[in-house]
């Protein structure tokens, strides 16, 4: 019986469905060769809803940072339409001179976007949701004040994102993601392993229309403590 990538319940024919990494709504506009062998994963129904009521967050900064994309024309309009109808939206943007020169937009939906992905991947690879032992922090974009998990990041996106070897979802100029097992060496390396066993976590970097990009980890707790014990040393 599979379960839900993202809570971790049982499924059935009542309570399944399926989401997909990243949500359609990134493809909005690209021909239907840029939409073929996209990801989806097992989810619950209540999962699925839950992130459907912001599942346009990215999909708008996406469409605000086009610069003459004719491929992002459609998924920028509605970005637009999306933001004008909210009720915040004099608060949300910037104008100078009646022209817009800046949108703001939720980090916390950001994060749990990103995550919801992260845990979407994580499952397509390893088949299971991640474990209750582990604890998910974004190190990329300043979510953990911890130098060394940092220096993961960075060990992870200069050696994935600029060497290739990156996986897709659709296409890769929509959405690229890598996935490896954390294993430090003793030279403080990491070391990518095919399964968990001796992993103390795993580490992803995920790239939207190579515009955004952010690292996330999955790590156990202790690992993670440890980490702190140290930097408090």
């Amino acid at each position: 019986m599979s379960k839900c990538y993202n809570c971790g319940i049982p499924l059935n024919k009542e309570n399944k469905t399926r989401e997909h990494i990243p949500a359609q709504n990134t493809f909005v506009g690209y021909p239907i060769k840029y939409k073929l062998n996209r990801l989806t994963v097992p989810c619950c129904f209540k999962c699925n809803q839950e992130y459907s009521k912001i599942d346009e967050e990215i999909r708008d900064a996406i469409g605000i940072m086009n610069e003459n994309d004719e491929l992002q024309a459609d998924l920028t309009k509605r970005a637009v339409e999306s933001i004008m109808k909210q009720k915040d939206w004099k608060e949300r943007v910037e104008l100078v001179d009646g022209k817009v020169v800046s949108v703001t937009f939720s980090y916390d939906n950001f994060r749990k976007l990103h995550i919801k992905n992260f845990k979407g991947l994580f499952y397509k690879k390893y088949g299971y949701p991640v474990p209750d032992d582990c604890e998910i922090q974004i190190i990329a974009e300043g979510d953990f004040d911890n130098q060394k998990l940092n220096n993961i990041a960075q060990y992870l996106t200069n050696n994935l994102k600029d060497g290739g070897n990156l996986e897709a979802s659709g296409h890769k100029d929509i959405f690229e993601y890598k996935l490896k097992s954390l294993t430090p060496t003793e030279d403080g390396l990491i070391t990518d392993t095919p399964t968990l066993d001796d992993a103390v976590g795993v580490v992803g970097l995920l790239i939207y229309h190579k515009k955004l990009n952010t690292v996330i980890i999955a790590a156990k707790k202790d690992y993670l403590k440890s980490f702190s014990k140290e930097e408090s040393t």
